[in-house]
């Protein structure tokens, strides 16, 4: 019987397309061991998609999120009996190994209820709080928000057992169809950009002005150039409101799809598209993940060394602020638009520019001057907490 796993991500879109990296790793590793994904059921058919992914398992956060609002000290029988019933559907046998990407409670009981092994951010299990060696060192990070250059993508391969891949994993799309208005995007001549217009949480959405002025200074060049809006549902007051300020003469050049697209469809228009620019939110790390260059603007708690754009190539702007008092508004469009002008990019106040690398220890990001103060400690901490896991080991 050929030995099962189960990756566990029930976190949002980035965190999902960041996983691409662990699961080409594992798969790798272990090339004659079947692998599955749980994930929310609203990105399980994007998940469908990943290479090196067997079976997706829906995991229903809104019917979980109900169970625990009725809990009011002890579950009622009938309410265990639904739990029980709920996870035994999920699947019929046990796995072998379960591998945890979330320190949540939901995920690690998940684990720990479907599969015989567990890997993840719990040393000992869901019931001991001692926490493995990568989940202790993610989070010092999050407390310290220090010198740490080690990307989101490569701690998961080191939570689950391996070192990264040694080429950026790339999402090949089959062919998807696209709502019959939205056909033509990449097709036409010129420069097709991606505008992610909303983010996960309002203190890392791009204000609706900077937008408007952003996209008027791309399509100011002489040379053809798109510009397609992409969201959610939740988007598309703001991508009325960013047309609304547009040149009524710029209306032909800009295409409006946020919230009219699945998931496999983002994916492809984003594919379609020669650059995707946005904060740190899911569509970018799409973007990055189907090959298309990607731009982010990275302010708030956004870090470009934990969650930059994965892959070879790509660019963020890092602000020195949690709001940015300016913006790198005609830097970054030139950029795009002018790009033999990259090596005299002159700095912008509050801002510095990074693009990204990859290496044996994943994703490095340089900046565009080649002035970094700090020296890189990836390898000293890939050995320090591999010798922690070892020495771990042959304590149990």
């Amino acid at each position: 019987m050929t030995p099962r796993a189960l990756m566990i991500q029930l976190a949002r879109l980035g965190d999902l397309v960041q996983s691409l990296p662990v699961i080409a790793s594992l798969a790798a590793q272990y090339p004659h061991r079947s692998l599955d994904l749980l994930c929310a059921a609203s990105l399980a058919d994007l998940a469908h998609l990943f290479p090196k992914v067997g079976h997706v398992v829906k995991w229903s956060g809104a019917q979980w999120h109900a169970w625990a609002e009725s809990f009011d000290g002890e579950f009622q029988p009938s309410r265990l009996r639904e739990v029980e019933q709920y996870l035994a559907e999920l699947t019929t046998d046990p796995y072998t190994m379960a591998y945890v990407l979330n320190h949540h409670p939901r995920a690690i009981l998940a684990a720990t209820l479907l599969a015989t092994e567990v890997q993840g951010p719990n040393l000992r299990g869901p019931l001991n709080e001692e926490l493995s060696p990568w989940a202790s060192y993610l989070h010092h990070v999050a407390q310290t928000r220090g010198a740490n250059r080690i990307h989101l993508s490569d701690t998961f391969c080191g939570l689950c057992g391996v070192t990264p891949p040694p080429v950026p994993p790339v999402l090949r799309l089959p062919s998807i169809v696209l709502p019959s208005d939205l056909a033509e995007i990449g097709t036409l001549a010129g420069q097709w950009i991606a505008v992610v217009v909303g983010a996960g949480g309002a203190d890392r959405t791009i204000p609706v002005a900077v937008w408007i002025e952003w996209i008027s200074t791309v399509l100011a060049y002489d040379s053809p150039c798109a510009v397609v809006l992409v969201g959610t549902k939740r988007d598309q007051t703001t991508a009325v409101a960013i047309q609304d300020g547009l040149s009524p003469m710029m209306a032909g050049r800009l295409w409006d799809a946020t919230g009219r697209t699945t998931l496999p469809q983002l994916a492809a228009v984003l594919k379609r598209c020669h650059w995707a620019v946005g904060a740190d939110t899911g569509p970018l790390h799409l973007a990055a993940a189907v090959g298309t260059s990607a731009m982010g603007f990275y302010f708030s708690r956004a870090r470009v060394h934990e969650t930059g754009p994965y892959g070879l190539g790509h660019w963020v702007w890092q602000s020195d602020h949690a709001v940015p008092e300016i913006w790198p508004i005609h830097a970054s469009v030139k950029l795009i638009r002018e790009p033999e002008t990259t090596s005299r990019q002159a700095p912008v106040t509050g801002w510095s520019l990074w693009q990204s690398h990859h290496d044996e220890w994943g994703a490095i990001f340089h900046p565009v001057d080649d002035n970094d103060a700090q020296e890189d400690q990836r390898a000293a901490v890939w050995q320090q907490i591999s010798e922690q896991s070892v020495s771990l080991q042959g304590m149990q």
